[in-house]
């Protein structure tokens, strides 16, 4: 990874060097290749997912793997998972340890443990889980291309470092959920994220949004901040239009901010809750209500610092018309136990 920057970063340099100007720099992520393990610091693949069963019941959930060091070693990769069940008003968590190495030749992400499941190649996968009398068994299909992050596929998050990263904004989703032992067939929408580097996690925190909107616009947008003292290190956004049309934002075009505050009745944390994002260049703002406010993870065994992952509505205006969504919202950092050296995905 470290050679490909440093190959990246001798171009632009030689480029000025000889008085011209640099190229587009050419995508640091080449997929298919990419879709699998990579020898890096730090990797996830991380799934979202908003689903409507046969009875017209709502549903959320999200479905993260990550491991912390090197691929090919004999090192636990997690599994973790949360479901929200959106008419009873319940948040499930659950997680699962894997202490095999992935391939490290694999195409894509292969992991399966006690019934839980995360296998596929980008264009699908295959995702189960069971949650306390709940079980999601979902196949997932990419409708859209990849989108890589600002541009080339890498973001900087400050003195944590640089990290590759890609989505695949919107995938459809059929299957199953199975509820007290009755099962419904489920459809919906899923978000995924594949991001993997060196960064130092404990040193960064952010609030993390993504949203498929109804006007066929998928947008992701994160603000990077320092858990110390939450100084920002960096924002970025990638907006896809409905023809497809990939729209990078940099830092001075986004705007998040906080319209309240949720404590956890568990750990005590106070997390941001309510949200306004605006990107004044796109004449986008943007109101986001959590549908359930208690949606922090807590009490992981491998992961003791907590985290906040969960669904939001969106209700606002583009260049003057009225959109609304759906989304998610991830928060990490806002435990102190992180800089105390534990990490979160």
């Amino acid at each position: 990874m470290k050679l490909r920057l440093l190959t990246l970063t001798t171009a632009f340099l030689l480029a000025v060097a000889c008085g011209g100007t640099p190229a587009t720099p050419a995508p640091l992520v080449a997929l298919p290749a990419d879709e699998g393990p990579h020898d890096s610091g730090i990797e996830w693949w991380y799934f979202n997912g908003l689903l409507t069963d046969d009875q017209g019941q709502e549903y959320s959930y999200h479905y993260v793997t990550f491991q912390r060091e090197a691929a090919g070693t004999a090192v636990p990769h997690l599994l973790q998972a949360s479901l929200g069940d959106h008419t009873n008003g319940k948040h499930l968590t659950g997680e699962q340890v894997v202490l095999d190495s992935l391939n490290p030749k694999a195409i894509g992400v292969d992991i399966a443990v006690n019934g839980w499941a995360m296998q596929g190649d980008g264009q699908s996968y295959n995702l189960a889980f069971d949650l306390g009398g709940y079980s999601l068994d979902l196949e997932v299909v990419s409708i859209r291309p990849p989108v890589l992050h600002q541009g080339v596929g890498l973001v900087n998050l400050g003195p944590a470092g640089d990290t590759f990263y890609y989505s695949r904004p919107r995938m459809d989703v059929i299957g199953s959920i199975t509820v007290g032992g009755h099962q419904r067939a489920i459809t919906g929408v899923t978000w995924m994220d594949h991001q993997w580097g060196d960064a130092i996690s404990q040193q960064v925190g952010w609030d993390w949004a993504s949203l498929q909107l109804d006007d066929g616009s998928d947008l992701m947008a994160v603000t990077v901040w320092d858990p110390s003292d939450r100084t920002p290190f960096a924002a970025y956004a990638t907006l896809v239009t409905p023809d497809g049309t990939v729209l990078t934002l940099e830092q001075e075009d986004i705007s998040i901010s906080s319209s309240g505050v949720w404590t956890s009745p568990v750990t005590g944390i106070e997390y941001p809750s309510g949200w306004t994002l605006t990107i004044p260049s796109l004449d986008l703002s943007l109101a986001l209500k959590p549908v359930l406010v208690d949606s922090e993870f807590a009490g992981s065994r491998y992961t003791p610092a907590a985290y906040w992952e969960g669904e939001v509505r969106a209700t606002g205006t583009r260049q003057g018309q009225a959109v609304g969504g759906r989304g998610f919202v991830e928060l990490v950092g806002y435990d102190p136990r992180q800089l105390s050296g534990y990490s979160a995905p």
